[in-house]
């Protein structure tokens, strides 16, 4: 009886394609560990840009940078830069903390800056953004709006430090990530700042009945809890559609 010939299976579609035109499981995670890398270097960029451009005003400890009066109220200021160290320290800590060639060759620096990164960081820059927010706030819906993002910063943050304590790793990075995306979230919030204020400006005379403080309370209030939420919305539905793939590739 005859033999079938088999049909030939080139060396690349075997090591980089399935014959169906997908990618093979050899494949996804170089394409996975290059779209961490264009993010890592991306997220960088970004952080140093940003704690470039926004803080160093406040590295000269003057109280008149402040929006508040230090003759009006003197603690605002000792407030206000208790948020800007932790939440910068956070934001520098951040990117070293997602960088996986330093987690896996240096565990311990990864161990001291994520230290770093809760106690120096979130704990400090949180508590007195709620603080702020509270005594100080700039109108109830952007003052509500910091509290909620504060509140949840503080505790997703200190559920991940908690399950690393206890060695729940897998835990403790789902965790951090979602801490790692609200302390990143102040950038988005400079990126959609500008074009929701443009928006607004022009229906100032139209929905604002030409209240200018009134407009300043909308784009506030906009530019507060659009950005944070978003991005939040975002790593849970990334989280999810990971752990549907990981338990799809080990069915």
């Amino acid at each position: 009886m005859p033999s079938v010939p088999q049909s030939p299976v080139s060396p690349a579609q075997t090591d980089g394609q399935e014959r169906d035109g997908h990618p093979s499981r050899a494949a996804r995670p170089r394409r996975r560990r290059l779209g961490g890398r264009i993010a890592l270097g991306v997220l960088a960029i970004a952080v140093t840009i940003f704690v470039s451009l926004s803080i160093p005003r406040y590295l000269a400890f003057n109280p008149k940078v402040g929006r508040i009066s230090p003759d009006e109220q003197p603690l605002f200021f000792p407030v206000l830069m208790t948020h800007i160290l932790g939440a910068t320290v956070a934001m520098v800590g951040c990117v070293f903390q997602v960088w996986p060639w330093l987690r896996r060759r240096h565990p311990r620096v990864h161990r001291v800056v994520g230290r770093a990164y809760v106690v120096a960081g979130v704990w400090p820059a949180a508590t007195a953004a709620v603080v702020i927010s509270v005594l100080w706030g700039f109108g109830p819906a952007s003052a509500l709006s910091d509290i909620v993002l504060a509140s949840l910063w503080f505790t997703v943050t200190t559920f991940g430090f908690v399950n690393a304590r206890r060695g729940r790793y897998a835990e403790h990075r789902r965790w951090m990530l979602r801490s790692f995306t609200l302390t990143i979230s102040i950038i988005f919030n400079r990126l959609l700042g500008f074009p929701i204020g443009m928006i607004l400006a022009n229906q100032l005379d139209t929905t604002f009945g030409g209240d200018k403080h009134a407009l300043e309370l909308a784009v506030s209030a906009s530019v507060t809890w659009l950005p944070w939420t978003l991005a939040f919305i975002f790593i849970e539905w990334w989280l999810d559609r990971e752990q549907r793939h990981t338990v799809r590739e080990t069915a």
